[in-house]
């Protein structure tokens, strides 16, 4: 017995300590039994003086099953006792399906466990500052749970690695019998196998990210795009005349629109420059009796400010209207490139009729300018899938290596894409795997596990939910958990995370935190975050961390062993390099 309690406030209680506490080991932080008349409690000593110490109150102890939480408060007749190893051991771990995290770091052995199911069946996050051992701390949980027993081949989890830290952190795996790791790499002239997206399993969605789009009247540019892309990729006569008709309409609309002439030339001139057919360019033949001009020719400008030729011209396009053809989206069923929707686009401008107001150009416009930014760089190799491929054998190509075996961890290393292009693709590819989940027959049959290191800079409160009605980060988060789609956000920035996204989370780890902002963000955005633990929070060691959630018997503080191998998330080392 250590004391009985003398006042309760609270969640609190205060003891009347009765041992010398200069004759025992530090009590702060050391767990205690408090035994009532017919219940008991475990608490956490958090405070502690020569002759009284406080006692946070953490749960009750029934059948010497330890329940988190409480709703009733022990008496003054309580007696204190200090609790063993053995005692500990049964309260912060789990007796089937756990992960071991790492020790306790107030009683030497106690190792603290974690329920599998919970951590990765639900959403969870880890924060910490640069230095105070996410990267390692991440690697070491993963490491941990490639060992479980009883471990088979089915994990999905899919890394997007920001800096490429984990290469080699996981590659021991491949050794493994059962087990296999696989890297994506951005980097072109890496060994590694190359991140390349098919273009033909992106929609509207997943095009209006990777372009960028800011407002919602560009989805329909996009959307008409993909519908001519499946009607163009056949390039037979049907569509040679749809394309004439589509041009034919656009420039007559120029010609009648009452412009000045020197307007109209400019602006036919430019059409043509950009997008035309054999039939209808600058150079066809325009004919008249005994003659016949260019279409170029016919477009001069008298003094006047006059187009004379402006009716033959007319008379010339009319020719090509044709009827109306119908034709739908493309839907994943054949192949075609990045330069056939660039094509399309072409096309799309010009039906769309952007030339006849600025802004609206300028809106529209934008997409043909950035997607134009990616064909003409080397991004434009990422888009190069070499054959035809569905999403399901795309998907399963993703989870499997080279040499045909499961990987249980595949890891996409985006460290040498520019971050606006990174983001994208980890949207796109969250979502793309979003899609195959929900496609399944039997719901939950293949769960993914998506893990997003850096997590602030593509799980953000963008602008995506306004364009296209949801943030695909935010849609896994709310809907993800029944279909087997699961988040683990690691950032050292939480404040800049989507707040609906994190508020989906069940479970936290987080390590050593000092920015204020984190801080305050932190204590309104995750449960369980007393005083006592944001106190914690600043102060921790690197490498330790407090872990929270249904994933834990209660609030926890956990030393994590250093991983072996570890990633490569040191800091530079300037003493190596500025001294010999």
């Amino acid at each position: 017995m250590i004391g009985t309690i003398e006042q309760i406030i609270n969640n609190q209680i205060e003891v009347k300590l009765a041992l010398d506490v200069k004759k025992t080991t530090n009590l702060i932080n050391l767990y205690v039994l408090i035994k009532d008349t017919n219940k008991s409690f475990i608490g956490e000593i958090t405070e502690l003086s020569l002759t009284k110490c406080k006692v946070n109150i953490l749960g009750k102890l029934e059948n010497n099953d330890f329940i988190y939480g409480f709703d009733e408060k022990p008496s003054f007749a309580s007696v204190i006792y200090l609790l063993n190893y053995d005692f500990v051991k049964n309260i912060v771990g789990f007796k089937n399906n756990y992960l071991i995290m790492g020790k306790s770091p107030f009683y030497e052995n106690a190792y603290i466990n974690a329920d599998i199911n919970s951590l990765f069946g639900s959403h969870f996050a880890i924060f910490g500052s640069s230095g105070s051992g996410k990267s390692c701390g991440f690697t070491r949980i993963m490491q941990n749970l490639m060992k479980s027993e009883n471990m088979n081949d089915k994990p999905n989890i899919i890394i997007f690695d920001a800096y490429g830290e984990y290469a080699k952190a996981f590659n021991y795996l491949n050794n493994e019998p059962t087990f296999a790791y696989k890297t994506y790499n951005t980097d072109l002239n890496s060994n590694d196998e190359i991140l390349l997206l098919p273009p033909w399993l992106l929609g509207v969605d997943e095009y209006a990210l990777l372009l960028e789009a800011n407002d919602k009247s560009q989805l329909s540019l996009i959307e008409k795009t993909l519908r001519y892309v499946n009607l163009f990729i056949k390039d037979d006569e049907t569509v040679k005349a749809y394309k004439n008709t589509i041009l034919a309409k656009a420039l007559l609309d120029i010609l009648i629109s009452g412009k000045p002439g020197p307007q109209i030339r400019d602006q036919v001139i430019g059409v043509l420059t950009k997008t035309h057919t054999d039939e209808i360019n600058l150079e066809s033949e325009i004919s008249e009796p005994g003659y016949y001009r260019t279409f170029r020719q016919c477009m001069r400008v008298d003094d006047h400010n006059k187009i004379n030729a402006i009716e033959q011209v007319t008379d010339f396009l009319q020719k090509f209207i044709g009827d109306e053809v119908t034709f739908s989206l493309p839907d994943g069923s054949f192949p075609f490139t990045l330069q056939d929707v660039s094509n399309a686009l072409e096309f799309a401008l010009i039906d769309e009729g952007v030339w006849k107001n600025d802004s609206v150009f300028n809106m529209m416009n934008i997409l043909k300018v950035r997607l134009d930014s990616i064909l003409n760089s080397d991004n434009k190799k990422y888009f190069e899938y070499p054959q035809y491929i569905s999403l399901e054998s795309y998907i399963d190509r993703i989870l499997h290596t080279q040499n045909g075996k499961k990987a249980q961890i595949v890891n996409f290393n985006i460290n040498y894409v520019t971050e606006r292009l990174g983001k994208s693709l980890v949207k796109i590819y969250s979502k793309l795997i979003f899609n195959y989940v929900t496609s399944l027959k039997e719901r939950g049959s293949e769960p993914f596990n998506i893990i997003i290191e850096e997590a602030h800079r593509y799980v953000q409160n963008d602008i995506d939910s306004d364009v296209l009605g949801y943030n695909i980060f935010e849609r896994i988060a709310k809907e993800g958990r029944k279909y087997g789609i699961l988040l683990g956000l690691i950032s050292q920035r939480p404040s800049e995370i989507s707040e609906t996204t994190l508020s989906q989370c069940n479970n936290f780890i987080i390590f050593k935190m000092t920015h204020p902002t984190d801080i305050a963000y932190i204590k309104k955005v995750v449960p369980f975050m007393s005083e006592e633990n944001t106190e914690k929070m600043k102060s921790i060691l690197p490498g330790n961390a407090l872990c929270f959630g249904t994933a834990f018997k209660m609030p926890l503080l956990v030393k994590f062993e250093y991983p072996d191998p570890a990633p490569q998330s040191d800091n530079v080392n300037l003493g190596s390099v500025w001294f010999k």
